[in-house]
């Protein structure tokens, strides 16, 4: 691979969020590694990518929620491509479910997906960060949130607290380290035509959801922009979404 390619990791890249950013960022020039839990699922996104010309990717498979494996995940793309120019931490879960119903089971899971892996996989990628800044004098994570880390919502209190410190995270990386060469945007998107919607879908048609391209195209937006221009936060929203009701 040339030294002046450019590298990027993206997780939860077999769901329909981090599949469009995959297929966006490797369109956009960059060698991949793939993360998820899944490796059948991996290999597929995987696989439609390498049908077509572009630089070469990669799959870790394992669950974030493991520290060893979040190393692994950074050791193998070291190997491969020396440094990294985009970290976008996509992987999440969600689950709709009342103050009262909320279990330590549940919790832990949002928890350690949602806030914990994004903390610690972007603490291990900073050396290589710091060397893709060396090489080609910028870099950039993307933290994938919520307009739920925005407004926190009914039966969603566990994942808005976990979107809220993804938010806040995203803001204290871009304080320490937009002077260094590497950027940090959150993108806060409302409901998106995925598997996390199935809980909406009685109510919301899929026509009427935010698509999982919309998602990748704000992506290429902070990416493409000058070195000079940060985006720190983008939120998408339905029509519908952060209306006054009816009478307020």
């Amino acid at each position: 691979m040339s030294s002046d390619t450019r590298s990027a990791i993206v997780t939860g890249a077999s769901g329909g969020i981090g599949s469009a950013i995959a297929a966006m960022v490797h369109e956009e020039g960059f060698a991949l590694t793939l993360v998820g839990r899944d490796p059948a699922k991996l290999e597929a996104v995987a696989s439609t990518l390498s049908a077509e010309p572009g630089p070469p990717v990669h799959i870790v498979a394992g669950s974030l929620a493991d520290e060893a494996f979040m190393a692994r995940v950074v050791d193998e793309h070291l190997q491969r491509y020396g440094s990294l120019d985009l970290l976008i931490n996509n992987a999440g879960v969600a689950g709709n479910r009342a103050v009262g119903e909320i279990t330590a089971d549940f919790l832990d899971e949002q928890l350690a997906v949602n806030i914990r892996a994004v903390i610690l996989l972007t603490s291990k990628c900073l050396p290589l960060l710091k060397e893709a800044v060396q090489q080609r004098k910028s870099a950039q994570v993307v933290n994938i949130a919520s307009n739920a880390g925005k407004r926190g919502e009914a039966t969603l209190s566990s994942y808005s607290a976990t979107k809220f410190a993804v938010v806040g995270f995203t803001e204290s990386l871009h304080d320490e380290l937009s002077t260094s060469g590497i950027k940090a945007t959150a993108i806060c998107p409302g409901l998106v035509n995925t598997r996390m919607a199935d809980d909406y879908r009685d109510t919301v048609g899929p026509e009427e959801m935010i698509a999982p391209s919309d998602i990748a195209e704000a992506i290429r937006m902070t990416i493409r922009v000058s070195r000079s221009c940060v985006v720190p936060e983008v939120v998408l929203l339905r029509p519908i979404e952060w209306r006054q009701p009816e009478g307020a």
